[in-house]
């Protein structure tokens, strides 16, 4: 898990920054009586918020299903003039 939000989060961070960001704007807005932008009623904020949403919810669901693979890789290799597949071997 640690491994793949490592791997993940630099993608993840710039649009979790910019949905606060548009969420900020947005009951800044409210709080004054200004008129809401037009960017934050349109279909791209939910579009991007719902994407931020469905990547969290993946990456944490694939942290918890993940399973711990104990052995030795051997990649695939010749033997005797045959391919054999790579395996992971105890």
């Amino acid at each position: 898990m640690i491994r793949l939000l490592r791997e993940i989060w630099p993608a993840l961070l710039p649009l979790l920054l910019y949905a606060l960001w548009m969420l900020r704007a947005r009951a800044h807005a409210t709080r004054r009586g200004a008129q809401v932008p037009r960017w934050v009623e349109g279909p791209w904020f939910w579009a991007v918020l719902a994407s931020i949403i469905i990547a969290i919810v993946c990456l944490l669901s694939l942290g918890v299903a993940e399973q711990s693979v104990k052995g030795a890789y051997v990649p695939t290799h010749m033997q005797d003039g045959r391919l054999v597949p790579g395996s992971i071997v105890p």
